[in-house]
């Protein structure tokens, strides 16, 4: 079994309470429920957090996800992995305050983690000309700026054979304050949500390298994406040689961008409107 709180987690539950017990009751405001996996949130004493709680999954869950040759999701574990790897690879991911997990048997794992709240944010999804009142050379200025934040973090996780397998726009998270006080030349840190399918190898297989790209333009196909912002983006995750590279790796990209149009039709019953660049 694995029990780690921190102290500050671990003083602000109520006196006597089992800890394992206690976060898998789950007794906060749920903000997601599929299956058997609980995102709930929770004011505790003066802590603010996130818990996602796991339980078992059930044979048939595992056994599906073995036959699609994909390694199943049935522990909180991979969320605190995520978070660690990505941590370390220099990516700004939500604190882990507490972690917990047992069952030997995967179908019948019981497990938790807690994430300290990131305060008064708000995700890249609602990007677009007027956010947080910005318009004009202003507005310009700022979205330069986070699509180079963006891209950065793209290709810090790929440098280093790390992968997402959810990676929109809606699971970058930023503090309103900063935004609304941000000037040109300061730091503009996105913090990346959702950890809980993070991959880890030397190099990121193609399929999910195809994967993470197609979801990230996917989600950013309405936010008013040029060939101006498309060159940008790829300037920094491809570096200075991009047009090179696009070249070189044309049936790449393709199938990205291929990729994505699907999903947009399969959300939005039409095609997308794509920036003179990505007509490939």
């Amino acid at each position: 079994m694995i029990l780690e709180l921190s102290n500050k987690l671990r003083d602000a539950l109520p006196e006597g309470a089992d800890p394992f017990e206690w976060f898998l009751q789950g007794g906060g405001e749920v903000h997601r429920h599929v299956k058997n996996r609980l995102t709930y949130e929770v004011h505790q004493g003066e802590l603010h957090f996130y818990v996602k709680r796991h339980l078992g999954c059930g044979w048939g869950e595992v056994l599906k996800e073995w036959y699609r040759l994909r390694k199943p999701v049935v522990s909180a574990r991979t969320e605190w992995q995520g978070a660690a790897i990505l941590a370390a690879a220099g990516v700004r991911v939500p604190k882990v305050l507490g972690k917990g997990e047992r069952g030997r048997y995967p179908h019948a794992i019981e497990s938790f983690v807690v994430l300290d709240a990131l305060e008064d944010c708000e995700t890249l999804e609602h990007f677009k000309h007027g956010w947080m009142d910005y318009s004009g050379p202003r507005w310009v200025t700022l979205k330069r700026a986070l699509i180079d934040e963006v891209a950065r973090i793209g290709q810090t996780m790929h440098g280093q054979g790390i992968n997402h397998r959810d990676f929109y726009i809606n699971h970058f998270l930023i503090n309103r304050d900063l935004i609304r006080n941000w000037q040109p030349g300061q730091s503009i840190p996105l913090n990346l949500i959702d950890l809980h399918r993070v991959q880890h190898r030397p190099q990121v297989p193609q399929r999910w390298l195809v994967k993470d790209l197609a979801s990230l333009l996917f989600s950013a196909m309405d936010v008013g994406l040029t060939s101006a912002d498309t060159a940008r983006y790829l300037r920094i995750y491809l570096g200075a040689d991009w047009k090179a590279s696009l070249r070189k790796h044309t049936k790449l990209w393709q199938a990205i961008i291929q990729r994505a149009i699907k999903l947009y039709h399969r959300f939005h019953g039409k095609a997308p409107k794509l920036p003179k660049l990505l007509q490939l």
